[in-house]
């Protein structure tokens, strides 16, 4: 299995990168407790803000690795493991 992944060059762009993770992850969280609050209480709250925050930064993943593309200086890397 090949999988590539783009390492960003520069500290500042490796905390940009980690930013947008932890913000997708809050964002998510707050907006699912709310909802989950709402329709089952705080028990279902804390597992839906667990789960938004797990996808909203699956989702925000997603976006920086199309967006680390077009970085400049930014070298691809190849892993690949054996199986």
């Amino acid at each position: 299995m090949q999988d590539s992944e783009a390492v960003p060059a520069s500290p500042l762009q490796r905390g940009l990168v980690w930013l947008v993770y932890a913000l997708a992850a809050a964002a998510g969280a707050l907006a699912c407790y709310d909802f989950g609050r709402i329709i089952g209480g705080p028990v279902v709250g804390v597992v839906l803000a667990l789960n938004g925050a797990v996808f909203c930064s699956i989702v925000a993943g997603a976006a920086v690795e199309k967006l680390r593309r077009w970085w400049p200086g930014t070298a691809q890397t190849r892993r690949t493991s054996a199986g």
